[in-house]
């Protein structure tokens, strides 16, 4: 199934305007290398991973509650592989807190390193951001420079203490090149 689902993401993934290759499988490291580390279901981790951004690969980029929707395509698909509804619902509830988002947090163990890795992927990928910033989204350099500021401070608050202990001296590099001291 995972391979299925990961075959699907990656072609997904082709001939788009952004990274999402890099993306996608810095999440699905991150999700395997802290679920292990933390004891968690792996496969939950590893599917949720890959599905996370379905809705944004389908849909765009700037696709309007993409965890909400993202959950439900999910579902769909798992349906087509799995009659398991265990494990349908536990990645349901992966994509759809992945983003952290005030109304929907992320409560398992498994949601939170999947929210996790998502943003752990944000320090991995430096580069691709500033060129969704700069040569997608069109900001200037102030502008450009705002949000990437302020994602990479949303994004620490988010993490788990094992995600920030992965990501912290990347974290420290992205400030000190953003101009952001302590």
């Amino acid at each position: 199934m995972i391979e299925k689902i990961k075959s699907m993401i990656l072609e997904l993934c082709k001939d788009k305007d952004w990274d999402w290759k890099s993306h996608i499988e810095s999440v699905v490291k991150y999700s395997k290398l802290l679920a292990k580390k933390l004891d968690a279901d792996e496969e939950v981790c590893e599917i949720s991973a890959w599905l996370h951004d379905i809705n944004k690969l389908e849909e765009g980029l700037n696709s309007k509650e993409h965890h909400i929707k993202g959950a439900k395509r999910s579902v769909e698909i798992l349906k087509g592989f799995s009659n398991d509804q265990e494990l349908i619902k536990k990645v349901e509830h992966c994509i759809l807190t992945h983003s952290n988002s005030k109304d929907n947090m992320p409560k398992s163990k498994e949601a939170k390193i999947v929210a996790s890795a998502d943003g752990l992927s944000h320090y991995e990928n430096f580069f691709s951001l500033a060129y969704l910033v700069y040569n997608i989204e069109k900001k200037d350099y102030s502008d450009g420079k705002n949000w990437l500021i302020q994602k990479y401070q949303k994004t620490w608050g988010k993490l788990i203490p094992e995600a920030k202990e992965i990501a912290k001296s990347r974290y420290e590099a992205i400030k000190l090149i953003l101009g952001e001291q302590n």
